[in-house]
């Protein structure tokens, strides 16, 4: 499986399971990750390489909360 597909294939699974509280688009490379919290928007960034999960990115480096601590458990298995 080339990395757009995988890309796209972990991206669908992530709106399943994590979906409304966290929504996801894939890109080339990476998958964007936007969480709709009540105080403010955030936005992480799934970095992936060879099929797999290789880095997490909090692009406002915001204080983490539940929602992502859910993206974190959920990528245990991608990594």
């Amino acid at each position: 499986m080339n990395t757009i597909a995988f890309n796209q294939q972990l991206s669908d699974k992530l709106n399943e399971a994590l979906n409304p509280g966290l929504y996801s688009t894939p890109g080339k490379g990476e998958i964007t990750v936007i969480a709709n919290e009540k105080k403010d928007l955030r936005e992480y960034r799934i970095i992936t390489k060879d099929n797999k999960v290789v880095g997490l990115v909090d692009a406002y480096d915001s204080e983490h909360d539940t929602d992502y601590q859910k993206l974190v458990d959920f990528l245990k298995d991608y990594r």
